[in-house]
């Protein structure tokens, strides 16, 4: 077997010393045997380093031959051509001796595995002594670990596990190997690693650096991060070290080059340590040095990335720190906003609850203004924290800011004062109170937050005048008690006046604008100077006080309504009828007597003016709030209180007794307005009623009662506004003619008629009483409803007394040239008339002294139509007694009596009465139907309530008997007796009332042929 077949078939693993010696000693050809030994790539480190050796001590004999060669080559290239330098002579060379070039390149090869077999036994050295180091460390940890556990683990362990293997290191780049040390954290093998092969990694050493992971922390790979030249402003190159001293000739740059040039793409493989790139680990070849700015470029980058891809705000600002060591340029700035958000995560308060945490980033930071940064570094502070987070995190903070401003040239010596101010005038009440309260002038100008006195009164100004709610009380007089204290100087009262003018005036809403905000405020106090806003705080003081009485009695109001209702009678009566009528933290009204003088003694209290400062009642007298106060109690419904205190304290000089009847009438006329139901019994109607028991009992407190038991009766009768709705109080009291509520409770109960004594007593509740016209229209109201039933008797009846009514109304000189009066006859004689001509009524003579009463009453025009009317029922009436005398007549046995007739005044009368009669037209029903009873009752009779002659012609004729003043009073009493000259055994005759109806007649013939009503 060949030597050549006998070494191929031979596996790596089987290879050992002695058996390479044996296999390659005796090959005489050392090209073959340094090809042979290069192309064995090995696992154990002492068989490789044994191929390596043998390769290139059998190569150094083939070498040297070259050289040799190459003299006398390069003197005949010398001849032939003197402008051929070495360097092309070696290229010449290698092109036409292709073994001896392979040769070189083999060698190249060789000396290359060599450094790297010993570099990867040092970095197998270093990870074996960092392996131990770490575990140490860790057992100097764990003080509770058993030594002799820790010894058996020791020797049960196999030990570090190495990154990759001999073979793959020398297989593969050393770029690679490097960037799998820096994913890996083996940082002192990768030192080693660069310090011995720096030719081949320093143009990669950023890429090497990208692989290094961004958690880990900066100090334990710093060796390995660039630095910059002051000076030059360049990169700095680190030192290396190499395993040689000098380079074997193969590896001088000439015969590199020219073993490039001369070479197949094969060759050049085993030349170029082959660059294998991936997506995660992109190789970027650099190989000149980096300008400072670049340096500064890749650590921005780098700490970005570190911050944003893992949050470790310690590692990127230490990466940060060293590189600023390092003289990189313009790290400052990003240095400071590191150091500022690294405050922010692991100084500033952080909530208890997780789910609030915010994660944040470089990024985030740079995209937030400096008020929102100051927001988010006292977010979690508290009342106890706020200055203390103020003083460490938020002042160093606004320092960076102003020298920030200051290295741009665009200083800015209000910055700090600014931003801290904004804060301060939109924070919570309180973290304000704590931030004055360590602000107070007594302290250390150096620990005060708000160092400027006049600052502080500004801004405590702006803030609780600029509070557009209502707050807690107390904690704003705690911002008083921080303010400072100037004197009293009296002198600028003037002044102080024109500010607190000017103040009402900025504070005023109007169309185009809201009111002010607390910066708006803060802009309008700056200019002020300290004598007027010593005088504002006194306002202040003034305005407090008066807040925290309005707050007690359940009407708080912000701070800014004292501004602006200062001189606003209407604002200051309003909120102190709200006070009365809401007293008490939950607004319900009060029991307690007491409280009640408390809140009328708080009431007075708002009226003072003390030394210029207006309270929040000033523009009202101590009379007018004790009224207000005394409604207010009264529309409680504590009635109780309201009887005690009129008459005692201080209240009793104001509560005269006019003064109380006034109030009582006024309270209760509100509550029956506003009650949902008319029942006196419950709700607002039963308040209504007892409140007018406070006031001593008067005509007017007496009408108002009934008024309420008249609304509260005709309730229960469930009379309706419209069909479902009940009427409301409010409609009852706004009726103007209350007849028509008459009217509608007797349209709307089918019996109500039938009691005419509760009929006219509501009516004389409603305001009636006395009012004989009135009665008499009620009344006839009764009839007409009683006619529509067809009880004639109860309508009968109900004209009697409507008579009596009617001829004391007559009588009543007063009022007898009144409308109302004229109204009311004209009802009595028109119902009388309309009762007394009904067919169905069959009581002869009952209706012929209805319709006498109509003679009585009813004007000279519209006699004849009731006399027509009349003598229609007597002939009626007549004829009827013949037929029963006849019949009686026929049936007697024996003897005949003379038949009785008409006496001669009645024929005279009746003959007149036909005469005249022959044009009666009857009185028109034509009104429409109303909605009411009133306009109900009224359309069925022949005559308006409202005293209108509707009849046809009968308007005429009353007009003209009202014109000729006859009256015919005489004839109607004639009638009133029943026409007493008609024989009828039902009737008796007197001398008296034959007289009076001859009388009648006489006036009533006279009247016919024109005589003179004076005669009459």
């Amino acid at each position: 077997m060949s030597f050549a077949k006998k070494w191929s078939e031979t596996k790596d693993d089987e290879l050992n010393a002695e058996l390479i010696a044996e296999l390659l000693e005796d090959v005489s050809d050392d090209i073959w045997v340094t090809a042979a030994c290069a192309e064995r790539v090995v696992s154990n480190p002492e068989v490789a380093q044994v191929l390596v050796k043998t390769g290139l001590r059998r190569s150094t004999r083939v070498i040297e031959s070259i050289k040799g060669s190459l003299a006398s080559y390069e003197h005949i290239g010398e001849t032939e051509d003197s402008a051929a330098g070495p360097e092309q002579s070696l290229q010449s060379y290698f092109r036409i001796h292709e073994r001896e070039r392979r040769l070189c390149i083999l060698r190249q090869l060789l000396f290359d595995r060599l450094d790297r077999i010993q570099t990867f036994l040092i970095m197998e050295n270093a990870i074996q002594a960092a392996t131990a180091e770490d575990e140490r460390e860790l057992e100097e940890d764990d003080p509770w670990a058993d030594p002799e556990e820790e010894e058996e683990k020791e020797d049960s362990s196999p030990g570090p596990k190495a990154s990759f293997t001999l073979f793959e290191f020398l297989s593969q780049p050393l770029v690679d190997s490097a960037i799998i040390l820096a994913s890996e954290q083996r940082f002192r093998a990768l030192d080693l690693l660069q310090s011995y092969h720096d030719a081949a990694l320093f143009p990669y050493r950023f890429s090497i650096l990208d692989a290094i992971p961004l958690s880990a922390h900066p100090s334990e790979y710093h060796h390995l991060l660039p630095a910059a030249d002051y000076e030059t402003n360049m990169e700095i190159k680190p030192q290396r070290s190499s395993w040689r001293e000098k380079p074997d000739w193969v590896e001088e740059t000439s015969v590199v080059d020219a073993l490039r040039a001369t070479s197949t793409p094969e060759e050049l493989a085993w030349l170029d340590d082959m660059e294998v790139s991936d997506d995660e680990f992109p190789r970027v070849r650099k190989d000149s040095l980096l300008k400072s700015e670049e340096l500064t470029d890749w650590y921005t980058r780098r700490v970005e990335s570190t911050d944003s891809q893992s949050g470790l705000l310690d590692t990127a600002l230490a990466l940060l720190q060293h590189g600023a060591s390092q003289g990189v340029p313009r790290l400052d700035e990003l240095g400071e906003d590191l150091i500022l958000l690294d405050r922010l995560v692991y100084e500033a308060p952080q909530p208890s609850d997780p789910s609030l945490l915010t994660d944040w980033s470089l990024a985030r930071w740079r995209t937030m203004s400096p008020p929102e940064v100051i927001k988010a570094y006292l977010a979690f502070s508290d009342f106890e924290s706020v200055a203390e987070d103020i003083r460490r995190l938020v002042l160093p903070y606004l320092s960076v800011l102003e020298a920030q401003a200051e290295r741009a040239k665009r200083p800015d010596l209000e910055l700090v004062n600014r931003l801290l101010y904004d804060y301060i005038l939109h924070a919570p009440l309180e973290l304000v109170v704590a931030i004055f309260e360590s602000s107070k002038a007594d302290m250390q100008r150096s620990y005060r937050i708000v160092r400027n006195d006049e600052d502080v009164a500004r801004l405590a100004l702006a803030y609780v005048y600029g509070l557009p709610r209502i707050t807690d009380w107390p904690m704003m007089s705690r911002i008083f008690e921080c303010q400072p204290d100037w004197g009293d100087d009296r002198d600028e009262d003037d002044e102080a006046y024109a500010t607190l003018t000017s103040l009402a005036e900025f504070v005023a809403p109007s169309a185009s604008r809201d009111a002010p905000s607390a910066e708006e405020l803060f802009i309008f106090f700056k200019p002020l100077p300290a004598s007027a806003l010593s005088r504002l705080l006194d306002i202040l003081d003034s305005h407090l006080e008066g807040a925290e009485i309005l707050d007690k009695w359940g009407v708080a109001t912000n701070l800014q309504w004292f501004i602006l209702s200062r001189k606003d009678e209407g604002q200051q009566r309003a909120r102190a009828v709200r006070m009365s009528r809401r007293s008490g933290d939950s607004g319900e009204a009060l029991e307690d007597e007491q409280e009640w003088r408390d809140l009328l003694e708080d009431m007075l209290k708002l009226t003072a003016k003390r030394e210029g400062n207006k309270s929040a009642f000033c523009m009202l007298s101590r009379e007018e709030i004790t009224r207000i106060f005394f409604t207010g109690l009264l529309s409680s419904g504590n009635f109780a209180v309201a009887k005690r205190i009129k008459g005692r304290g201080s209240a009793a000089k104001y509560l005269t007794g006019p003064v109380v009847e006034e109030l009582c009438l006024n309270v209760s006329r509100e509550l029956y307005d506003n009650a949902s139901s008319g029942n006196m019994h419950r709700g607002d109607m039963k308040t209504a009623y007892e409140c007018l028991t406070v006031a001593t009992p008067s005509p007017k407190v007496q009408a108002e009662r009934e008024f309420i038991e008249a609304t509260s009766k005709i309730c229960s009768f469930n009379v309706m506004t419209r069909p479902g709705i009940s009427i409301t109080p409010l409609e009852i009291r706004l009726t103007k003619d209350r007849l028509e509520l008459i009217a509608r409770v007797l349209s709307s109960s089918e019996d109500a008629y039938k009691h005419q004594e509760v009929i006219l007593d509501l009516a004389h509740k409603l305001g009636f009483k006395n009012d004989v016209a009135a009665e008499v229209k009620i009344l006839a109201m009764l009839v007409e409803v009683a006619l529509q039933h067809e009880d004639f008797m109860r309508a009968q009846a109900t004209c009697e007394r409507m008579m009596v009514d009617a001829r004391r109304l007559r009588s009543d000189m007063s009022i007898s040239q009144s409308t109302h009066h004229d109204e009311a006859l004209e009802v009595a004689w028109r119902c009388c008339y309309q009762l007394g001509r009904q067919s169905e009524f069959h009581d002869t003579p009952a209706k012929m002294r209805l319709l006498g009463f109509a003679i009585e009453l009813c004007p000279t025009d519209n006699t004849l139509d009731i006399l027509a009317a009349w003598r229609k029922i007597e002939a009626e009436d007549i004829d009827e007694r013949k037929k029963r005398s006849a019949a009686r007549a026929a049936a007697r046995p024996t003897g005949k009596r003379r038949e009785t007739g008409p006496s001669l005044l009645q024929v005279h009368a009746g003959a007149a009465a036909g005469s005249l009669l022959k044009g009666l037209r009857e009185f028109s029903q034509g009104q429409e139907a109303a909605t009411h009873m009133l306009s109900r009752v009224t359309a069925n009779l022949p005559f308006s309530l409202g005293g209108g002659n509707t009849a046809s012609g009968g308007g005429r004729r009353s007009d003209e008997m009202e014109r000729s003043g006859s009256s015919p009073r005489d004839f109607g009493q004639l009638f009133s007796r029943n026409l007493a000259g008609t024989p009828s055994p039902r009737h008796h005759v007197t001398d008296e009332v034959a007289a009076t109806a001859r009388h009648a007649l006489a006036r009533g013939m006279g009247w016919l042929i024109g005589g003179d009503d004076d005669d009459r």
